[in-house]
Order: structure tokens, then sequence, then C-alpha cells
């Protein structure tokens, strides 16, 4: 009778639990279809999504129960961890206890923690509103170029893996979001904070931002002549350079004996065209990913913005007659190096690319609609 009174009890304060879950996804869904609302009309796409996501963080939580933070990355967990340090411990002034502690994010999830939201659910719900704004930033944009938006031009920077993260207690979208508005946004100053924010949950990213930037600067004064060749020249010279500046940063920040980063083998090019192409899974062993190729081939083609972002914006790359032929060498150029950066680490994963998709989606759009009516004139 005892054993039986525990599991009734247990079995209740779990549907209690999941009764709170599903309440609190279901008012901060609510929150988000606030800020779909734009000139006095919903957006489809904001709606749409708001609506998506919320069932989508109550079904992981259904699924996985207590444990939805061990639902595809670790990195959530990794994310609780932290969160528990920051109230443990409090706040350090150290920078890097800042940056370790990831306290740009932890911060805000704390508050809503706090007043009883659950921990994870919060991760997720950031993840969702940095979606959102990415969004608005990049379509904002888009409609400056005199571009009527339609639906399936969002696949191109706020598609379907953008929305699979956002169900997922990380920080890519934040990191997505300070690249975009970095690039795309309307305030000087707030691409400043941007670009300052980046910094704090991502160093060597925004080291690749500064670097490209200061390289587009140079290319004002002198264009590239003959594209192709001279992109060729590019990629080669800024991949080794991120090579070499990550070596330079481990050696500074860990006072470590400097160790020259492995460039010119053939897996590390195997790895960055495979990176620039989207196919990164080809690079892994079955110890890391235990799908089949024609597995993930056919999970691609679900996220399909993956591949297609990079491909289009490669293709509308090397036609240097497009407008803002010069942002799209710039982004290119950050992230070859960041792709150099990346390379000498162990880790590897569609989620490298992520900062430089949307930025890189919405370039290729404008570049390919730009493309249509040039044909269509001639």
């Amino acid at each position: 009778m005892g054993l039986d009174r525990k599991v009734i009890v247990t079995t209740s304060r779990n549907k209690q639990t999941m009764t709170i879950f599903i309440f609190q996804a279901v008012l901060l869904g609510a929150v988000m279809i606030l800020f779909a609302r734009r000139s006095n009309r919903y957006d489809l796409y904001l709606s749409l999504f708001a609506v998506v996501w919320t069932f989508a963080v109550i079904v992981i939580r259904i699924i996985y129960g207590v444990d939805h933070a061990a639902f595809y990355s670790s990195d959530q967990g990794t994310q609780i961890v932290l969160l528990n340090q920051f109230i443990d411990e409090g706040v350090s002034l150290s920078l890097d206890r800042i940056i370790g502690g990831r306290y740009i994010i932890v911060a805000p999830v704390w508050l809503l923690n706090t007043i009883g939201f659950d921990a994870l659910l919060a991760f997720k719900f950031f993840q969702a509103l940095s979606l959102l704004f990415t969004y608005r930033v990049c379509s904002d944009f888009i409609r400056s170029q005199e571009v009527r938006l339609k639906l399936w031009h969002v696949v191109l920077f706020s598609g379907p893996l953008f929305i699979f993260l956002s169900t997922l207690g990380l920080r890519d979208l934040q990191i997505v979001l300070c690249v975009s508005y970095f690039y795309l946004g309307r305030v000087p100053l707030l691409r400043f904070v941007a670009l300052g924010v980046s910094a704090l949950l991502r160093p060597h990213l925004t080291v690749a931002l500064i670097f490209a930037w200061l390289v587009g600067q140079w290319l004002k004064r002198h264009p590239l002549k003959q594209t192709p060749v001279a992109l060729i020249a590019i990629t080669v010279a800024v991949f080794v350079a991120g090579g070499f500046g990550f070596a330079l940063g481990g050696f500074f920040k860990y006072k470590n004996n400097y160790v020259s980063p492995k460039l010119f083998t053939q897996a590390a090019w195997w790895r960055f065209f495979a990176n620039l192409l989207g196919l990164q899974f080809l690079t892994f062993g079955r110890d890391v990913v235990k799908l089949t190729v024609p597995q993930l081939l056919a999970l691609r083609l679900f996220f399909v913005d993956t591949f297609m972002i990079p491909i289009l914006f490669i293709v509308t790359l090397l036609n240097n007659k497009l407008a803002y032929s010069a942002l799209r060498i710039e982004v290119f150029v950050a992230f070859v190096f960041f792709l150099g950066l990346v390379s000498q680490t162990n880790f590897n994963s569609s989620r490298q690319n992520l900062p430089f998709l949307s930025i890189m989606g919405v370039l290729a759009l404008l570049g390919i609609l730009q493309s249509r009516k040039l044909d269509a004139e001639n």
C-alpha cells in the first residue's frame, strides 16, 4: 500500500508539473503573438511561428518528460548548469566569467525562472524571441529594397532549421540576431551593440566580423577586377588567416606553447567545402552520427535551408554586377575566416554555419530577384 501511494503521489506531481509547463508555454506563445502584430495587423509568418513553437516545446516536454534537456543537444544541459552557477555563485565582474558564464543570456532566463517559469523553457523562449527579431530585421531590410515579401522567401533567412533550433534551449539564435543586425540594422549605435553582444556570446565570431569589415574597407579602395580568380585567392588567404588567428588567440589567452594550425591538409579543406555546402555530416565518423548518409541526406531535404542558403549565396557572390556585391564579399570573408578558426577545433555541425545563414539568405534572395529582373528586361 505504501509503495502504491508513492506511485500515485509521484504520478500526480508529474501531471501537475506538466500542466504548469503547458500553461507557461501557452502564455509565452501568447506573448510571441503580441510581437507578431505589425502595422495594425498580424504577420502571417510570425503568427504561425508562435503557434508551431508553442506546440513543439509542449510535445518535446511530453515525450522526454523532465529530461527534455536531453533532446537533440547536450548543450541544453550546459545552459542549465550555467544558470545554476549564476544562482549559486552570484554575479562576477570578471570578463572571463561574464563570457564563460554566458551572463548575457543566463541573466534574462534567471529573471523568468525567479518568478516560476521552467528554466529550459525560458531559454527556449529567448531563442524564439531572437528568431522573431531576426525575421523582423531581415524582412524590414528586404522590404526597404522595394521587394514584396512572400512566405517562401522566409526559408532563406528564418526557415526550418531556425524554427527547429528555437525549440531548444541554446544560444545560437541570439548569435544569429547579432550578426543579422550588425549587417542589416538601421541604427548605427545598435549595430555596435550587436557586435558587442556577439563578443560576449562568441568572441572568435566577433573577431571574424571585425576582420571582414577591415577587408571590406580595403576592397572599397581596391575593387576586385577578376572576381572568380580573386575570390579563390581571397578564400585561401582568409582561411589561412583564420587558422593562424585561432592559434595565436590560444597562445595569448592560455599562455601555452604556440602550436601551428593544421591548414594545408586534405581534412581541413574537405571540412571547409563540406561546411560551404552545408554538408558537414560528411566529415563525421559513425561514432558521432549514427544515421547513414542516405538518412542524413533525407533529413537535409527537410532542413533545406542548411545547404540551399550557402549554395545560392555563392552563386550570387560570383556576379559582381548585382547590388550589394561588396557586402556579399565582406560576409563571405567573415564566413571563411570563421571557418578557418573553427577548423582547428574538433567540433563541427550545421550550427557552425548558422551565424551567417540569415544574412547570406537575405543577400542571396536579393541577388536572385535582381537577376530575374535583369533577365526579364533583356
